[in-house]
């Protein structure tokens, strides 16, 4: 998928994105949410002068006008559940010489100060929920909806939200919205929900790969950045590198947390970013760019059974069937190889391993480019259809989205000059490989945990390995719940 690339920024600038995510919030492998407050202290975003001069997302215009909105206190619901949604709103952050919640206050402020507003957040288990009873009551209760990116999709058949492409002053050509996710995420120019870099959550989330630099000299293994550059970096690659690592070190005669591995992970999330990473997701549009069911595929199958192979049948693979269980292990320095999200780097920031940064694998060296997908944590926007002033909510919308863009982004550049946490240059350009083919899919992001874009987290937690038989039982369902979606973007 092609990504609208940022303006004559050098790779460096990416790794400023991964810090972000350190930064933010610690969440755990495989998409497992943690409640970390944990935050890194720095200096204060650049001057509004200093911007001006260094930073080039400034040269592009939000084009919205200038108008007073007299006070008017634009509402955000969002999810209550740890710091990863609360700072994406950050209505409740202050000056503290941290730098990121400093800039989230600065383009909070921004935009208060432009257009004369106020911004609250309102916190629950599911915005989602609050906003449907308060379009079933006619309450004009909020301005925007930051909720879970795969329960949110599933309500849009009750017709809560309004559409992007009809909110006033929104351009979904602006790199503000995240890569090809609006063009994925609409039908016949209707969309009801939306990503964007007010969702910070999305690149927290993340999927890749670390590998522990010392193992990798010790046991003389091939330079992986080479080897990703090259495009060998395969799932046969790395089930014949993870075999190869393999060392029962305790002398038991088991495999046990004590041994060496080539590769630990979860068999959830982790999992299923794998028949993303090889290119086969759940739904491709067709001709008259109608989504349509394409999951089950002789390429899924491929991909199923070598991932199925990498993760039960090799001795070099250390899966765990629960999130949270994978970093433990990491640390005591006898894995190579450990599937995990951008934001599993603030567990290992100041820790004694030496590791680097690489995509998942292609499924071969045929495949274009390295793909990877976000857990399905991420937030996602949508807009209530009970909205009084549709103008001004995508006046709002859209500048938060922006200054999000040119003032959030450019404080992670800072971060990243000072913690200088990628440690290697090298880290730096797979960074700018790895976001470029981030992968947004309708059949992931509408799935509602009801169709089948979970199928393999589901399979390979219950020890179920017969994907023909279990995508039988459930193609028809899925086929009817995906269609009540579609048909909403027809009638």
């Amino acid at each position: 998928m092609k990504s609208k690339r940022m303006p004559e920024v050098s790779m460096v600038l990416l790794v400023a994105v991964l810090i972000a995510a350190m930064i933010l919030t610690a969440c755990s492998p495989g998409g497992g949410p943690d409640n970390s407050d944990a935050k890194e202290s720095g200096g204060n975003p650049p001057s509004d002068e200093e911007s001006k001069e260094e930073n080039p997302w400034d040269e592009i215009s939000d084009g919205l006008p200038e108008i007073n909105f007299e006070g008017y206190n634009f509402r955000v619901a969002a999810r209550s559940d740890n710091n990863i949604t609360k700072n994406e709103v950050g209505s409740d952050l202050e000056e503290t010489g941290e730098i990121i919640d400093d800039a989230v206050y600065a383009r909070n402020l921004a935009v208060k100060e432009r257009f004369n507003i106020d911004i609250t957040g309102f916190y629950s288990a599911s915005p989602q929920t609050d906003a449907r009873k308060t379009v079933l009551s006619g309450e004009d209760a909020y301005d925007l909806i930051l909720g879970h990116c795969i329960e949110m999709g599933a309500t849009v058949v009750q017709g809560n939200y309004m559409n992007w492409h009809e909110l006033p002053y929104v351009d979904l050509k602006k790199p503000w919205y995240i890569a090809d996710a609006a063009e994925t995420l609409s039908i016949n120019d209707k969309a009801y929900i939306m990503t964007g870099e007010y969702c910070s959550s999305i690149i927290q989330m993340t999927y890749c790969m670390f590998f522990n630099k010392q193992l990798v000299k010790d046991l003389e293994i091939p330079d992986p950045y080479e080897t990703v550059k090259q495009g060998r970096w395969t799932l046969d690659y790395i089930d014949s590198l993870a075999k190869s690592v393999y060392r029962d070190l305790n002398g038991n005669g088991a495999k046990d947390d004590e041994d060496r591995y080539g590769l630990i992970t979860n068999c959830r999330g982790a999992a299923v970013t794998y028949q993303y990473s090889c290119d086969n997701p759940v739904m491709q549009k067709d001709s008259d760019g109608i989504p349509q069911l394409s999951f089950h595929t002789p390429r899924m199958l491929e991909i199923f059974e070598k991932v199925y192979n990498l993760l039960f049948k090799n001795d070099g693979t250390l899966t765990q069937l629960e999130y949270n269980n994978e970093l433990p292990i990491w640390n005591r320095g006898n894995v190579l190889l450990m599937n995990c999200t951008f934001s599993n780097a603030i567990d290992l920031r100041g820790d004694d391993i030496d590791f680097g940064i690489v995509p998942y694998p292609k499924l071969n060296e045929q495949q274009e480019k390295y793909l990877t997908i976000g857990a399905g944590y991420y937030s996602v926007m949508a807009a209530p259809i009970t909205v009084s002033d549709p103008e001004r909510t995508g006046i709002i919308i859209e500048a938060l989205n922006a200054e999000s863009y040119k003032r959030v982004i450019p404080a992670y550049y800072e971060v990243a000059l000072k913690v200088k946490y990628t440690r290697d240059e090298e880290s730096v350009q797979v960074l700018d490989m790895i976001l470029d083919g981030r992968y947004f899919d309708f059949g992931y992001m509408y799935d509602g945990f009801q169709g089948v874009a979970f199928m393999l987290d589901n399979m390979f937690y219950s020890q179920n390995f017969n994907f023909v038989s279990e995508y039988e039982k459930r193609e028809s369902a899925a086929i009817k719940y995906y269609q009540k979606i579609i048909d909403k973007y027809i009638e």
